[in-house]
């Protein structure tokens, strides 16, 4: 059963609301004063009435004492004024007297519905978050750099196209741009296109126009779902070009229609789609609508894959480590010098994806080891040569990777130098044996 406090002077309101809130099953404290709802500690409470004049402070004041539960303020003074004046304050409705009682109890179930929705939705985000981090939250990324490049196109552009690679987490990134916007408490919605999907597509996209049920979905379907918000569009190419039409026709008017309706819903939405191609290359192609390719031609960003940003490996491993801990409840864990340096040298074609997926799977592999090798990685040194390492940075790294278990003659054999040699490019390098220092980019 909710709890519900009451905040009322006049006993007689008062005694009348509490009978109507216990029949309908609510357990009431009440308070005559801001002061004594306080010593009852609001926070405790699903929901707060509270008349607006009152002996001492005004009903208004106990709202953010109460925060985050809803206060609905009551008022015989029904005016615009008092309304917008409590909703400034922060109060999640208003109600004026004499109110009748099913409007009452109407208005007290859709605060709580309201409340529970946007505690559910900080519970999704946290748990997200948790789970799977953003890794453009890593200090220092290029992808960080980015995100402050895209500071402009964040509220001020309606559309933006993301390209690049697979794998380089295109997707993350348009998240990131969602959550940093005035849009972040909107919804954030992904559409993913298939090829063979076309008339399902539709539906799902821009609503079933009455001729089909969208279980969970507006009528408008996605589009009208993440009204407010954005709307992640992976692979726009693969709509029917009709379709292509049809969604730039319904974005450029900004309303939609209703099925069963003759009125309009407006449409405020914030687009990013996501391929693997620019925008120009589609539309010269032929895959992409001019309507639709017109709206992105000039807001779109391409996501360089992790081999053009060796800076970023390491942050986002020792990222992706930090996000198993949480995630399996795991101890501190930490990468040995050799990892790390083959992690530096493998050139990474599946990007961030991939590289995720090697952490995880070498956290497993380790068991109950709290330090990552190279032989948990599982890479191998197969794909050094396509880096076109330098001298220094392959002695760098073949020193680092094989000196915990050869020693200073079998290195030198090894590298085809004799050991003085070894030890004045060590001394050259600051490269001492008991080294740690990770390989340069």
């Amino acid at each position: 059963m909710k709890r519900l406090l009451l905040v009322e002077d006049e006993e007689i309101i008062l005694k009348a609301l509490r009978r109507l809130l216990e029949r309908n099953h609510f357990i009431v404290e009440t308070a005559n004063t801001v002061e004594q709802a306080i010593a009852l500690q609001p926070r405790s409470f699903d929901l707060i009435l509270a008349d607006l004049r009152l002996p001492g402070d005004e009903g208004t004041s106990v709202i953010p004492l109460a925060d985050p539960v809803p206060v609905i303020i009551m008022t015989s003074y029904a005016s615009v004024r008092s309304a917008v004046d409590a909703m400034r304050h922060g109060a999640i409705d208003y109600i004026a007297k004499p109110f009748d009682h099913d409007e009452l109890l109407m208005v007290i179930q859709r605060a709580l519905r309201q409340n529970l929705m946007q505690a559910q939705n900080r519970a999704l985000r946290l748990d997200v978050q948790r789970t799977h981090p953003s890794h453009q939250h890593v200090k220092g990324t290029v992808l960080e750099t980015m995100l402050a490049d895209l500071q402009d196109l964040k509220d001020l552009q309606p559309f933006l196209h993301l390209h690049g690679e697979r794998g380089t987490d295109r997707e993350g990134l348009a998240r990131l741009i969602h959550t940093n916007s005035r849009r972040r408490d909107a919804p954030f919605v992904v559409a993913d296109v298939g090829a063979d999907t076309a008339s399902s597509d539709a539906i799902a996209l821009l609503g079933s126009n009455g001729e089909l049920p969208l279980d969970d979905l507006p009528p408008g379907g996605l589009l009208q779902a993440a009204n407010n918000g954005t709307l992640v569009l992976r692979h726009p190419e693969k709509l029917s070009i009709e379709l292509q039409q049809k969604l730039a026709h319904l974005l450029e008017k900004g309303a939609i229609d209703l099925p069963g309706s003759s009125r309009q819903g407006s449409l405020n939405v914030k687009l990013v789609t996501i391929g693997l191609e620019p925008i120009d290359s589609l539309q010269s192609s032929g895959a992409l609508a001019p309507q639709l390719a017109n709206l992105f031609i000039h807001d779109q960003y391409e996501v360089p894959p992790l081999r053009q940003r060796r800076e970023d490996i390491l942050p986002l491993a020792r990222h992706q480590l930090r996000a198993m801990e949480r995630r399996h409840g795991l101890p501190r864990l930490k990468f040995s010098a050799d990892a790390e340096a083959i992690l530096r040298a493998n050139d990474w074609p599946g990007n961030v994806t991939e590289l995720d997926n090697v952490i995880s799977r070498a956290v497993f592999v380790a068991g109950s080891s709290t330090t990552i090798s190279s032989d948990h990685l599982g890479l191998g040194e197969g794909k050094l040569s396509e880096r076109n390492m330098s001298l220094d940075e392959y002695f760098r790294y073949f020193v680092i990777r094989h000196q915990a278990h050869l020693s200073e003659t079998e290195l030198a054999a090894r590298l085809g130098i004799s050991r003085k040699a070894l030890w004045e490019r060590r001394t050259r390098m600051d490269l001492p044996r008991s080294s740690t220092e990770e390989l340069p980019g």
